[in-house]
C-alpha cells in the first residue's frame, strides 16, 4: 500500500507534504510483521523576482528562491559581503557566489546599516560603493538551521511606508548576538 498526504498547513504556518509508504509483509513464524514507514517533508520557499530588493521585505531573517537571469547590469548590487538594503537580493546572491545566473536558494538576514559599502567586482557582477546607510543584509547558502522556523511567505512594506501582510510566519529579530523568535503578530517597533 502506497499513500500521499498533503497537509493543507499546519499549526506553525509552513506548508508540507509528506510522503508516507507503508509496506506490508508476511506474518509468519520465521517472519514477524513489520512496518516500513518513510517520511520526507518538503517546506515551501517563497519565490521572489530579480529586482526585489532586501528593504521592501519586514521580515528580518528568511529563505527566498531567486529565479534564473539575474545577472543583469539593471539590478543593482551595493556593497561587498554586507549588502545595503536597496540592492537586488538576487544580484547580491550572484555577486557573493552563493548562487549563480541560474537562481537558486538563498538565506537573507538582516543586519545594522554600516559607516560604508564597498563595491567589488565578482561572479560577473559589479557592485558599486556607497557611503553609509540605514540597513544591510548578508546572504548566505538557502540550508535550514535547524530550530529556526523561515516564512512560507514573504511580509512586503508598501511604498507609503505602511506594511503588506502576505501570510502568517515566524520571525528571527537580531539582538546583540542574540536571536529572539518571535510570531509576526508581536511586532517590534
Amino acid at each position: 500500500m502506497n499513500f500521499l498526504y498533503d497537509s493543507d498547513q499546519d499549526t506553525r504556518g509552513s506548508w508540507e507534504t509528506v510522503l508516507i509508504i507503508l509496506m506490508p509483509t508476511v506474518n509468519t513464524p520465521e517472519v514477524s510483521a513489520a512496518l516500513i514507514c518513510n517520511s520526507f517533508k518538503f517546506t515551501a520557499v517563497p519565490q521572489i523576482d530579480c529586482d526585489i530588493k532586501a528593504g521592501k521585505i519586514i521580515n528580518p531573517e528568511f529563505i527566498a528562491k531567486c529565479p534564473a537571469g539575474c545577472q543583469d547590469t539593471k539590478y543593482h548590487v551595493y556593497g561587498t559581503d554586507i549588502y545595503a538594503s536597496f540592492s537586488s537580493l538576487c544580484g547580491a546572491a550572484i555577486h557573493s557566489g552563493v548562487v549563480d545566473n541560474s537562481g537558486g536558494k538563498i538565506l537573507v538576514r538582516k543586519v545594522a546599516g554600516q559607516s560604508g559599502y564597498k563595491g567589488s567586482y565578482a561572479n560577473g557582477i559589479r557592485s558599486l560603493s556607497l557611503p553609509r546607510w540605514r540597513e544591510s543584509f548578508i546572504i548566505a547558502e538557502g540550508k535550514h538551521k535547524k530550530g529556526v522556523t523561515y516564512p512560507t511567505t514573504l511580509e512586503y512594506s508598501s511604498s507609503k511606508g505602511s506594511t503588506v501582510k502576505a501570510g502568517n510566519s515566524s520571525k528571527v529579530l537580531e539582538s546583540g548576538n542574540d536571536f529572539l523568535q518571535q510570531r509576526d503578530d508581536e511586532r517590534i517597533q
